[in-house]
């Protein structure tokens, strides 16, 4: 559950609207509906009009999630709910310019992290009485929680992802090597299967525009490990990623960097989506951390790769693994003057089978718990199933990457954990000089 301790003004909000250009000119591409900000009530005997804007995860997207509008659309004769897909790229810009000119969608989808802003600014719904108790109760507690704030929920958890460590199984069996469990294990197998440019032992990456952080916080709760406290920040609001776990974790990345050599080229220039994972696919990485939707994508492009699934490595041996995840999340904007309906539309959205067919379309981890359950989706002759049945039970204790008691600046704060890597794997500062100075750069923004 977050609990922000400053908290980011309208104005500031609507003034990140004013920046740049870029947001007035998304405003005159996606003309604002009669349905947002302040429309009037629909007269007697006519639909209500709700819209939802969706971010474009896919090329499937828009196809697949105009197929659930049209069937919302069908199944009642009181409520017309209209989509719009817009760029990943674009969305907080679009969102931003029409809360500023009150007409914002009723809902619309955003990463968890944005949530926070949102929150801040006084611009989105509490659902817990719109979408009620009983209904919240299908869904995994770690994900409301994450959508939460102060007991509140402001969103609804939507794409929730885990994570894991991908191994080449055949190449551990030819080495006669365990699945890895630790960090110890790690560097064993990648310095038996390192032989670049053929093979690389370990991916690592920070350039994003994927994963930037993701390999830190791996390592993060690697150091930590299973049922403690696995927040970067301390109870006084400052990071804790120069502490003794922080500055571990980043040597052991720095280990399989510099010391061992044993990664692929350049992590500072890499991204997950963009190099590692294509580079797993081409049999060219021994192991990867990455996230749940994996297995469908390697059954599906690769499907002669053999490989396995172990928990994200800890530290030492007889530690707990942890997991993290990244939760994006649909939100309903307080400006909205058809909150009931939207709420409607938002269940018939995250009803058991809708979800179902979302998880199974797209090989991602199930938001409800009796999805994650249903025979339907754990089916013993898909092969996907024995992974998703793991990461189903990952989510039962994940952390959510975004928690954080500071919303208005979270990306500059994740910015300083990569600049930190980026100095030790470029060789400009030691583990310990480079989290000290970024844990103190994010405590002086802070004040504390």
């Amino acid at each position: 559950m977050y609990t922000p301790s400053a908290p980011l003004s309208r104005r500031r909000f609507l003034q990140l609207v004013a920046a740049t250009a870029a947001p007035l000119a998304l405003a005159a591409c996606v003309a604002p509906a009669p349905s947002g900000g302040g429309a009037a009530p629909a007269p007697a005997g006519e639909k209500v009009a709700v819209r939802y804007i969706a971010m474009d995860y896919d090329s499937r997207m828009q196809a697949d999630t105009q197929e659930v509008i049209d069937a919302f659309n069908a199944s009642q004769d009181k409520i017309e709910a209209a989509l719009e897909v817009v760029r990943w790229a674009d969305g907080a810009n679009v969102i931003r310019t029409q809360m500023s000119a009150g007409q914002p969608p009723d809902i619309f989808n955003q990463g968890g992290g944005q949530l926070l802003e949102y929150h801040a600014a006084d611009e989105v719904e509490a659902l817990n009485d719109l979408m009620g108790e009983d209904f919240l109760a299908n869904f995994w507690k770690s994900g409301i929680d994450a959508m939460s704030v102060d007991g509140k929920l402001y969103g609804m958890p939507y794409f929730l992802d885990p994570r894991g460590l991908y191994y080449r199984s055949d190449l551990f069996e030819e080495q006669g090597l365990k699945a890895p469990e630790t960090w110890a294990d790690v560097r064993e197998a990648a310095k038996a299967l390192h032989n670049p440019p053929n093979m690389y032992g370990f991916g690592v990456g920070v350039g994003g525009p994927s994963g930037s952080s993701d390999y830190w916080w791996y390592a993060w709760v690697g150091a930590i490990g299973g049922g403690n406290n696995l927040s970067k920040w301390g109870e006084n609001g400052k990071s804790l990623v120069g502490n003794e776990a922080g500055i571990r974790a980043v040597q052991f990345l720095a280990d399989l960097v510099l010391t061992d050599q044993t990664t692929n080229p350049s992590p500072v220039n890499t991204g997950r989506d963009e190099d590692l994972q294509p580079l797993f696919l081409a049999g060219q990485l021994a192991m990867l951390e990455t996230g749940s939707w994996m297995p469908t994508i390697i059954l599906n492009d690769a499907p002669d790769l053999k490989f396995e699934l172990a928990p994200l490595p800890v530290a030492e041996a007889g530690m707990a693994h942890a997991n993290v995840f990244w939760p994006d999340a649909v939100l309903m904007a307080k400006q909205s003057q058809h909150k009931p309906e939207a709420a409607e539309l938002l269940k018939f959205m995250f009803s058991k089978e809708n979800r179902l067919k979302f998880a199974k379309q797209r090989g991602v981890i199930p938001e409800r718990v009796d999805v994650g359950q249903d025979p339907a989706y754990l089916d013993p002759a898909d092969p996907i199933s024995k992974y998703n049945a793991i990461f189903v039970k990952e989510l039962e204790n994940a952390h959510n990457v975004f928690e954080t008691p500071w919303p208005a600046s979270g990306e500059a704060d994740n910015d300083e954990i990569e600049n930190g890597l980026a100095k030790v794997f470029l060789g400009e500062a030691t583990a310990e000089e480079a989290m000290t100075e970024a844990a103190a750069i994010i405590d002086e923004r802070h004040g504390v």
